[in-house]
């Protein structure tokens, strides 16, 4: 993402060649991960999201050189209401929490649905532990995948640690259960992605899309599945999902880009007499310097019980 300062009267940015042909929406979406969507498109129907000086619409796509200015509240939606919510933190000091986000819990509220999130949650802890601190998002797990979120707790925290996001100086690996087994041990996938207004599901690979890398590490093969570890050089929007997917390997419980494979799953799943409402994705390691002291820090999450489980269930019924 292009470089970005902060001024009294917002952010700007200068768009660089990465960022050359996405639209201007997808790009507020990943440059303020901590506010809404709708709140996003609010700012730029009233004219608060300027590019080269003028208002832009949102389906706009960016050229190498333009600049961006954005008039808008860094901070989390004013309207998020505290809710008792108990969500594993791992660490917190004064600037970040770790946080593991339980598979089924959306990060932040949408149009559809205003309680019962990550930031609900999150705002009900600080009102508690650290009144007036708001929880600022860096980055975002899908509502279906679980793992390890950094929060920042002060603007300058979550001004370094976005900069260190974009600057690719962050470190994920994943943990995923996947259809198929992988006969490589490792592989890297680099496949760009990008995003087609004309077909459904909009992301997708393609050679016009934007780089993406994938480094991929087999962990266990067991009857026709794969536990393995994936590591993005890139940040792209369900880059892991599509990845594995567009090698003929789809996440266990990935309706969205499975395919015949979920369908396939969802018929046994049936008939074993369980389930498993989620995507087996989760987020198991992050690694990154620490916005106020520059210490490197590095967290792990094992997979949740429910890897364990599906895996027995499957080698006892195939």
């Amino acid at each position: 993402m292009g470089a970005a300062h902060e001024r009294h009267e917002g952010f700007a940015f200068s768009i660089g060649a990465d960022e050359a042909g996405q639209r201007l929406d997808h790009f507020l979406a990943r440059a303020f991960p901590q506010v809404s969507r709708v709140l996003l498109r609010r700012a730029t129907a009233e004219g608060r999201v300027r590019v080269n000086g003028r208002p832009s619409r949102s389906n706009y796509r960016l050229r190498a050189g333009d600049r961006v200015t954005v008039a808008l509240d860094p901070t989390p939606t004013p309207g998020l209401v505290p809710e008792p919510i108990p969500v594993p933190i791992l660490f917190e000091d004064e600037a970040i929490l770790i946080v593991e986000k339980p598979a089924g819990m959306l990060v932040h509220p949408s149009r559809q649905v205003t309680s019962g999130t990550l930031l609900n949650a999150l705002c009900y802890h600080l009102s508690q532990h650290a009144p007036g601190t708001r929880p600022g998002l860096v980055h975002r797990l899908d509502r279906l995948t679980s793992g390890l979120l950094v929060i920042a707790k002060t603007e300058h925290a979550h001004r370094v640690l976005a900069r260190h996001f974009r600057e690719r100086r962050v470190l994920k690996a994943y943990v995923a259960i996947v259809h198929g087994e992988l006969r490589e041990e490792t592989l890297e996938i680099a496949r760009p992605i990008g995003w087609d207004p004309n077909r459904h599901p909009h992301w997708r690979v393609m050679d016009v899309g934007r780089e993406a890398v994938t480094e991929v590490r087999v962990l266990e093969r067991v009857r026709g599945l794969t536990l393995l570890e994936a590591r993005p050089r890139t940040g792209r929007t369900h880059q892991i999902r599509l990845h594995l997917a567009a090698i003929g390997h789809p996440v266990v419980g990935d309706a969205l880009y499975g395919g015949e494979a979920h369908a396939a799953f969802e018929a046994w799943r049936q008939r074993a007499g369980c389930r498993f409402e989620r995507h087996f994705l989760h987020a198991s390691m992050l690694a990154f310097h620490h916005p106020r002291t520059g210490e490197w820090l590095c967290f792990h999450s094992p997979p949740p019980e429910d890897f364990r489980a599906l895996l027995e269930l499957w080698r006892a019924t195939r």
